[in-house]
């Protein structure tokens, strides 16, 4: 018999960073580190109200959107290639639902659910894509005796503030040999070291956990996880990351060109950060490449099977 885990809720813990007047601390038993929320999350929901508020029906401009949507069929594809045999999904925090929809399109799959918090992406995913998607946390939803071959987390699990609880959910709601993947921001990756608070993955006002390839196959092997698959490289999201903090260090500025892209704000100084882009892109691209086979991409991605 397996004996029951107890859950750390980092009552022993110590102030390790600080970027601004954000402290980043870290739980002297699990190793976690994690910020707290300047505000009580008690609705969620209300906080991520606005999360996707450009997101409906497209996201970036200039057609990037077009990008973002072929991304999302690669990443179905990747799914598959890790899983081929899997027929059901449930992806926890499921943006608009094109991964989802790409699987069930594309690969087959019987039952492709989803959870989501903002109720404009709810509905996308619903009524023009046809998928199954709950308008609720995780933790409270009561799925009955239903399993999943396969449990997906793409950045995620970084904005809640009970990762264990999320990961301890799962695993009962996985089948036989069903596999989870998690993907969020590296905290040892190379720009958080070099840019501190001007880092892409910091993100205090959502993102409140911060993993490293330690901390999270520590806890996955908590709860009996069995790594299959971790490294720190992903082509959508790496060099990106990379560049935008190294741009808002050298200009002392918040994450312009990122927000640029994604709203009708106009600035002069926009001139300057497409240039820095142009010149540091295929550099951070380099330095990123031979992260997938080490510690420091921006990235971290994590494959787990259930054992028996």
């Amino acid at each position: 018999m397996v004996k029951q885990q107890t859950i750390c809720f980092h009552k022993n813990r110590q102030e390790r960073f600080r970027y601004g007047n954000v402290p980043i601390y870290q739980c002297q038993a699990c190793d976690l580190i994690f910020t707290l929320p300047k505000q009580k999350r008690s609705n969620v929901k209300l906080l991520y109200q606005n999360y996707y508020k450009n997101e409906i029906p497209a996201r970036f401009r200039f057609g990037l959107e077009y990008i973002v949507r072929l991304f999302r069929f690669f990443r179905a594809y990747k799914l598959y290639t890790i899983y081929p045999k899997a027929k059901s999904i449930l992806d926890i925090g499921s943006g608009r639902g094109f991964t989802l929809y790409y699987l069930k399109k594309y690969y087959h799959y019987k039952e492709a659910v989803g959870t989501q918090l903002n109720k404009t992406a709810v509905e996308f995913s619903r009524k023009k894509l046809g998928l199954t998607i709950y308008y609720k946390d995780l933790l409270n939803i009561d799925f009955g005796k239903e399993k999943f071959d396969l449990i997906t987390m793409w950045h995620v699990l970084e904005h809640v503030t009970r990762p264990e609880e999320y990961i301890r959910k799962i695993k009962m709601l996985l089948s036989r040999k069903g596999k989870i993947v998690i993907e969020v921001p590296n905290f040892n990756s190379w720009t958080r070291n070099l840019t501190g608070k001007y880092w892409l993955g910091l993100d205090p006002e959502y993102h409140l956990t911060f993993f490293t390839p330690k901390t999270i196959s520590r806890l996955l092997k908590k709860y009996q996880f069995k790594i299959i698959q971790i490294h720190t490289f992903s082509l959508e999201y790496s060099t990106f990351i990379s560049v935008q903090s190294l741009v808002s260090r050298i200009t002392k500025t918040d994450q312009l060109f990122f927000k640029w892209l994604q709203t009708k704000v106009q600035n002069i100084s926009l001139i300057s950060h497409v240039l820095l882009f142009i010149l540091i892109t295929p550099i951070s691209l380099l330095i990123n490449l031979p992260s997938y086979f080490g510690k420091w991409g921006e990235v971290l991605l994590v494959v787990a099977e259930k054992k028996d």
